[in-house]
């Protein structure tokens, strides 16, 4: 059973736009909001998109000739401090019943090195293989051994733990693990009805592409509620309450919602005028139709139907009630059924041809 919303507006709104020339990044766009919740649900976003989402790193490399960070290396155009902050940006994806990986750089010649002369290994991919790692200057030959692990957020080269199994010239780097690149939002103000205080949530996301925008916030939002969720186990949720069956007294409070303005039913604005064109005014005009009577008041649509009857539900109503007053208590008269199609038998068909018909001879 839905938990109890009585009182506050929920999202009707919600949709993504992405850039036409970077898939990578995209907008999500919330609203309305109660004021406050933009911030609340945008922080919240915004903090697990950025260190919290689980991705794969180059987290140590050995390079024959290289025993620390602090030195550069005869025949390459980088010293080692340069050659980290590119392996730092190597963007790789290993599948997901694989956790680490070694992969191996082979390099005979001058020349530049790229990451798409990384040698293919099994259950890896990697996803920028333009990106520059290295510049051979002499003809010598060069071998590069990328330990790939996968991890959360940032971890910093001190951090990771410790193999003796190793080589000693193993030099562990910091590792940036999120595939997210950038992740920030906006709140602005909104309008439903005659309240222009609402909240209007837009949150821009950019990741690697190593995973989509769409699945990074999905996946923040997931952690989100799989711990919230510790806290719901402390104690009872108020249930939203079922709509009234036929023949129920209904309180005197619900009277005086039934006589609600739509106007302050957080309804969106086309939705609503569509109503007021139609003579809807109150809360109890709507519940009086059923949805097919709804769908013939001009410029109602389906997605019209589906956000009246997400509010209903909240306020613990249905479409097709009637409402009759007997002993000065307003009471459920009868709720409207739904219009079925006729049966296949009460249909009549078509009379059958009879073909051509012999004339009379004479």
């Amino acid at each position: 059973m839905p938990i109890d919303m009585t009182g506050l507006v929920r999202p009707y709104m919600v949709e993504m736009t992405k850039r036409d020339d970077n898939s990578n990044v995209a907008e999500f766009r919330l609203q309305p909001l109660e004021r406050g919740f933009g911030h609340t649900l945008g922080n919240s976003l915004r903090r697990l998109l950025l260190s919290s989402l689980r991705g794969s790193a180059v987290w140590a490399f050995r390079m024959d000739g290289v025993v620390h960070e602090h030195q550069t290396v005869a025949g390459i155009l980088e010293d080692v401090h340069q050659i980290i902050q590119r392996l730092k940006a190597l963007t790789l994806v290993l599948d997901e019943d694989k956790d680490e990986a070694i992969l191996r750089i082979r390099r005979e010649g001058k020349g530049p090195v790229y990451a798409r002369d990384i040698q293919p290994s099994a259950g890896v991919r990697v996803v920028n293989p333009d990106h520059l790692l290295f510049t051979v200057q002499d003809l010598k030959d060069v071998s590069c051994d990328l330990y790939v692990n996968k991890g959360r957020g940032y971890v910093e080269a001190e951090m990771h733990p410790t193999d003796r199994s190793l080589p000693v010239d193993v030099v562990r780097i910091d590792a940036i693990y999120n595939p997210v690149r950038r992740a920030n939002f906006t709140v602005s103000e909104t309008r439903v009805g005659q309240r222009t205080d609402y909240d209007r949530l837009a949150v821009m996301v950019e990741t690697n592409g190593t995973i989509s925008p769409e699945d990074a916030i999905a996946y923040a939002a997931a952690l989100a509620t799989e711990h919230f969720r510790y806290f719901i186990d402390f104690g009872r949720v108020p249930q939203a309450r079922p709509a009234p069956a036929e023949g129920v007294k209904v309180t005197s409070g619900l009277r005086l919602k039934l006589e609600r303005l739509i106007d302050d039913l957080g309804l969106s604005v086309r939705t609503l005028n569509s109503l007021k064109n139609s003579n809807i005014r109150t809360l109890r005009d709507l519940v009086e139709l059923d949805e097919h009577e709804l769908l013939d008041v001009k410029n109602v649509g389906e997605k019209a139907v589906g956000e009246i009857a997400d509010l209903l539900q909240r306020e613990g109503l249905r479409f097709g009630m009637a409402f009759e007053e007997i002993d000065g208590d307003l009471v459920v008269a009868r709720a409207a059924a739904r219009a079925e199609p006729p049966p296949v038998s009460a249909v009549e068909s078509p009379p059958a041809d009879p073909g051509p018909q012999n004339e009379d001879r004479p």
